[in-house]
């Protein structure tokens, strides 16, 4: 009895299920049939669109008058302030004494002063430097090289450091000398063309004596010849005593020859000479 009650129940639980997929079934195609019918046919509908019409009213602007005061004290690109100069540094002769770690061995001076070397010797080493050179173990830079000290900057200050075994002194003032005129570029040409065409020209220009000491020659004292304007020129004096040529050594008499031998093709002469007991690097541009 029970299992005929159980199997009626499920035989009406069936049927309702198809009636509700049926009713769900025809819904869905009257829906999809309405949508079609919408695509195909939106095509073909017409769309009133409403046209744009100024608007009849005028808008009143009230004239303003421009405020240039106000606009200027705005400072709308920033205000202007004047540069600050940066405090200018001692002249470097009147650089104080430096209290730095470190022996002053050697100066080599030049008529260029960029070209001066100092020799520095800093925890037992040794070693050169020029111009603008940070000393080794330091944060000094060397800036100035003078017949008897250097001048550093260091951390922004400029101080001295004297050759080794001379005292601390100011600088002694420089008596104020006319300068040589220098040489005129046509000058220079005529006298390169002279040297070249006749070496011994050179000699008018520049006389060389053979200063011996102990018996051997230790360089050629140099003194103005009858034409001294290249003498003045190129900053020597009277006295120098020249030790060096192009690299080579006067006081080998080999090497003298084999510079007058090739005296005609030089065009540049850098004469090391010293003067007053230190070496000084002069520059002859033909």
């Amino acid at each position: 009895m029970k299992l005929s009650h159980r199997s009626s129940a499920l035989q009406k639980f069936i049927a309702n299920q198809a009636r509700v997929s049926a009713l769900l079934t025809i819904t869905l195609l009257l829906l999809t049939a309405w949508i079609l019918g919408r695509l195909i046919w939106f095509p073909y509908q017409q769309v009133e669109v409403t046209k744009w019409q100024p608007s009849s009213s005028v808008s009143q602007v009230s004239e303003t008058r421009l405020d240039t005061a106000n606009l200027y004290n705005s400072h709308l690109f920033g205000e202007f302030q004047a540069a600050v100069k940066p405090s200018a540094k001692p002249k470097l002769e009147d650089a104080p004494k430096s209290r730095l770690n470190v022996i002053v061995v050697g100066v080599v001076t030049s008529s260029d002063p960029q070209k001066s070397l100092a020799v520095v010797a800093k925890g037992g080493k040794q070693a050169t430097y020029g111009i603008n050179e940070v000393i080794e173990g330091t944060r000094a830079k060397l800036v100035q090289v003078q017949s008897d000290r250097i001048i550093v900057d260091n951390a922004g200050r400029n101080e001295t450091v004297m050759l080794e075994g001379l005292k601390f002194t100011a600088p002694v003032a420089k008596p104020q000398t006319k300068a040589a005129t220098p040489l005129s570029q046509d000058k220079l040409n005529k006298i390169r063309v002279d040297i070249t065409s006749n070496p011994q020209l050179l000699f008018e220009y520049v006389r060389m004596s053979p200063l011996k000491r102990d018996g051997k020659i230790s360089g050629y004292r140099l003194s103005p010849g009858s034409s001294r304007e290249l003498f003045d020129s190129v900053g020597l004096k009277e006295g120098d005593v020249a030790t060096h040529l192009n690299g080579k050594d006067l006081r080998n008499m080999s090497a003298m020859a084999e510079i007058y031998k090739n005296l005609s093709d030089l065009t540049e002469l850098n004469l090391t000479v010293e003067r007053n007991g230190q070496p000084y690097d002069i520059y002859i541009e033909l």
